[in-house]
């Protein structure tokens, strides 16, 4: 049974009321604060163009972004930075995160806010990314 605390339920109505969108496209470079990590982001890029963004994480307080991807779809790279060992408690870091599409079709990838131990816990935040396929992009024929 999921516990939730009256902690839980104040920062869900603050990110309710904070006008998080649903949806938004990537930008490289964007780096999202807990308060304000779209439910879904889509992208565009070519086959092999890297998506690039930033997610706001608290590593001292036991949360953490997991990722789940079809590794034979695309490649995801994280870089966490910040917030780690020396930093105050309670101090923000930020996760890189890379992107990299392998495929011509539409790649999902997810991501979930939550303390790794708590198995029986819904995440706090969950992010799903869309990588779709740019138009334009140079098709190599499988057959002559």
């Amino acid at each position: 049974m999921a516990r939730i605390s009256i902690v839980h339920v104040m920062v869900a109505a603050l990110v309710a009321f904070a006008g998080v969108d649903a949806m938004a496209e990537v930008k490289d470079g964007t780096a999202f604060r807990l308060g304000t990590v779209p439910t879904e982001l889509v992208a565009e890029r070519r086959m092999g163009e890297p998506v690039r963004f930033s997610l706001e994480e608290n590593a001292s307080t036991g949360f953490k972004w997991e990722v789940e991807s079809n590794t034979n779809e695309c490649t995801v790279v994280l870089k966490h930075r910040g917030g780690d060992k020396g930093a105050t408690c309670g101090a923000p870091g930020l996760l890189d995160v890379t992107v990299t599409s392998l495929v011509r079709t539409p790649v999902r990838v997810e991501f979930r806010y939550r303390r790794p131990w708590e198995k029986d816990v819904e995440p706090w935040k969950t992010l799903r990314l869309v990588v779709n396929t740019a138009s334009g992009e140079k098709q190599t024929p499988l057959t002559k």
